[in-house]
């Protein structure tokens, strides 16, 4: 006797809808689905099986292969509970670089079982006064750039200060929200349209990486150390050219006075006395 058909709702954050009804569509006739339906919420999909038990868990794995990082939950799960899960069950530690992206998650994550484990709610982070000017300290050393770099550096800092394993910032700007995630190596950014929802792709981007899965589409990674890397490469090209020039201009020296520096000052002395320089003067002393 055939088993029964049971239907489950499968929901992926950060993924094309497309991407998903045309790998449904592939599994409908090799799993012997009954039925397929999605349905597309902003940046989240949710997909509706219909088939036997042992269809639908087959179907189901290969998804969650097939979008290892898209596929968060099943049936009733929020974005919320599965990032809460995430980060108690790898033990790890998250913090807030601003009063802005503790306004997005604190509300959304309080209460969960274990979370006030592993997310201080702002208290050792940017809600302490002392942490946030060693933060101020950090930054104000490293030379002033565009509002993303300088965002960049303090969520380095206070990655560094608060020994936290990631670290959430919000970066408001004309025409969208940029929602930062830092560890130790770098900062991803994602950037958010005003009819986005800045709070669920921070909660996104923190479950990936809180399990080590790759990011959305759109979510660019920042190596630390490269928001101000452009400004210090300008610096030491600059001392390599003063160095050069110091250097070619004590050879021509050496040639001038047959090696003897201290005529150097006599030589100036009389070149600049020359009332009538001779033709292509300035070939001579080279």
């Amino acid at each position: 006797m055939a088993a029964a058909n049971e239907s489950r709702v499968l929901r992926f954050f950060g993924v094309e809808p497309a991407e998903v009804e045309q790998a449904a569509a592939g599994l409908a006739g090799r799993c012997g689905l009954a039925h397929v339906e999605s349905r597309a919420q902003g940046a989240e999909t949710l997909l509706a099986l219909t088939a036997p038990p042992r269809a639908l868990h087959r179907a189901g794995e290969r998804l969650r292969r097939a979008f290892a990082g898209g596929l968060y939950g099943a049936g009733g799960d929020t974005l919320a509970d599965c990032t809460a899960q995430a980060l108690v069950g790898r033990d790890r530690l998250l913090a807030c670089a601003d009063p802005e992206a503790l306004a997005l998650l604190a509300s959304r994550l309080e209460g969960r079982p274990g979370i006030s484990r592993v997310f201080d709610f702002g208290a050792g982070s940017c809600l302490d006064a002392a942490l946030m000017a060693k933060v101020d300290a950090r930054v104000s050393r490293a030379p002033a750039q565009d509002p993303l770099a300088d965002k960049l550096c303090r969520m380095q800092a206070a990655v560094h200060l608060t020994h936290a394993d990631l670290v959430a910032g919000v970066l408001a700007r004309d025409g969208d929200t940029l929602v930062l995630l830092a560890r130790r190596k770098g900062c991803w950014v994602c950037s958010v349209p005003p009819e986005g929802s800045p709070a669920l792709w921070l909660l996104d981007m923190i479950r990936r990486a809180a399990k080590r899965l790759p990011q959305a589409k759109g979510v660019r990674y920042c190596r630390a150390g490269r928001a101000h890397g452009a400004a210090r490469r300008w610096r030491t090209r600059l001392l390599l050219a003063l160095l050069l020039a110091a250097a070619v201009g004590l050879v021509l020296a050496l040639q001038a006075t047959g090696g003897d520096l201290s005529a150097l000052p006599q030589l100036l002395r009389s070149l600049a006395g020359a009332s009538q320089p001779p033709a292509h003067s300035g070939a001579i002393f080279l």
